[in-house]
């Protein structure tokens, strides 16, 4: 009796061995949904992926954040968005949160001084009240006003963030 007992019983646990082992590698590779037709986990090139972010200093002033509200969406890969932050996203899994620092090279890029840019104020509309600080744009320049003198606006073309090491807080929330 016992004999027959094993022998019905073996083609169940190998059936049992064998389901184990491909959930296993399924879950081992980081995609068990994938795999089944649900949605993505992981963040890898080439992923379309929303996050939510807060980017900030290292003294603590926060320059942007996305919650609540909509959050960032980039392609990875896609050179959209700084190399640190496609870098740290890439391996999250859905829902993860993480909190990096960037240095500057990797974040906004080094300060380059060559982008402060000086125009004569008498070849700028006649209602154009510079203020130091704000942001604007001449003959399609970008830029902060960071001098006024009577002849001159200085406006700097560099990212507001460039030269400074950035921390970004990021929650993945869609993995395309």
């Amino acid at each position: 009796m016992r004999e027959n007992f094993s022998y019905a019983t073996q083609p169940l646990i190998k059936i049992k061995l064998v389901l184990f082992l491909i959930m296993g590698l399924l879950i081992i590779n980081g995609h068990p949904s994938n795999a089944i037709g649900g949605e993505k986990t992981i963040v890898e090139t080439d992923d379309k992926v929303k996050v939510h972010c807060t980017v900030s200093l290292k003294d603590g002033t926060v320059f942007q954040n996305t919650r609540p509200g909509k959050p960032l969406e980039f392609t990875v890969g896609n050179e959209q968005m700084p190399r640190g932050l496609e870098r740290a996203v890439k391996g999250m899994k859905l829902n993860e949160e993480k909190m990096v620092t960037i240095e500057a090279k990797d974040a906004y890029g080094k300060r380059d001084e060559g982008l402060v840019m000086k125009f004569v104020r008498a070849d700028l509309p006649e209602n154009f009240v510079p203020v130091i600080g704000k942001t604007i744009k001449i003959q399609e320049l970008g830029g902060t006003i960071v001098n006024v003198d009577e002849v001159h606006v200085f406006l700097d073309c560099n990212h507001p963030l460039a030269g400074k090491d950035v921390i970004f807080d990021i929650r993945v929330v869609g993995i395309e």
